[in-house]
């Protein structure tokens, strides 16, 4: 009491102490003050370091190639361009008679695979289940062999899907993705 800065009121209650105005940045959503101590690989430190930088972030860069597509640049100065999404089907043999049907890529449409899993095993009345690859994706795995029902499935109840998106890989032809659509319903049969 003796600096005076301890002056109790004359009413015998203590004043209420104003609340502090904390500004959030807007691009994290944190104090600034916070900023230079978010984590180096969160989203949120990349796009304020980029800010502070004072020009755009290498991840929003993208060059168009001569058909007008978006590429994106790889270090080393590559170029790697940015595929069309597909639905991409596979037969698996198994032991015997017994095959799985692999369907990958209905995430990029974006389908929910536990809901598409479980529609292909009501409607072929079969185990399917969402796995994961080795590439850190999801598919849906079958219990045996759709390969020729599921794009009809497909078109019938995704309305983004089109023909040109459905693709299978030919186990007999190397491993080739080819276009389910694109021979016609024909078996290749005419192929010379």
């Amino acid at each position: 009491m003796a600096d005076g800065t301890d002056v109790p009121s004359t009413s015998g209650t203590p004043t209420p102490v104003a609340p502090r105005v904390v500004e959030y940045d807007p691009i994290t959503g944190v104090p600034s003050e916070f900023n230079e101590f978010l984590p180096p690989d969160c989203p949120e430190y990349k796009k304020w370091k980029s800010a502070q930088e004072g020009g755009e972030s290498l991840e929003k860069l993208t060059l168009k190639d001569k058909a007008g597509a978006d590429v994106e640049k790889l270090p080393g100065g590559k170029v790697k361009k940015k595929t069309k999404p597909q639905v991409v089907l596979s037969v698996a043999q198994r032991q015997k008679n017994k095959s799985t049907t692999t369907v990958a890529g209905l995430e990029q449409f974006g389908v929910k695979l536990s809901e598409a899993g479980k529609l292909f095993g009501k409607k072929f009345a079969c185990g399917a289940s969402v796995v994961k690859t080795a590439s850190g994706g999801e598919q849906i795995e079958m219990q045996g062999d759709f390969l020729h029902q599921i794009p009809e499935l497909l078109l019938k109840n995704y309305k983004n899907i089109t023909k040109d998106d459905i693709f299978y890989v030919d186990a007999a032809d190397g491993k080739k993705k080819k276009n389910y659509f694109a021979d016609g319903d024909d078996d290749g049969d005419d192929d010379s």
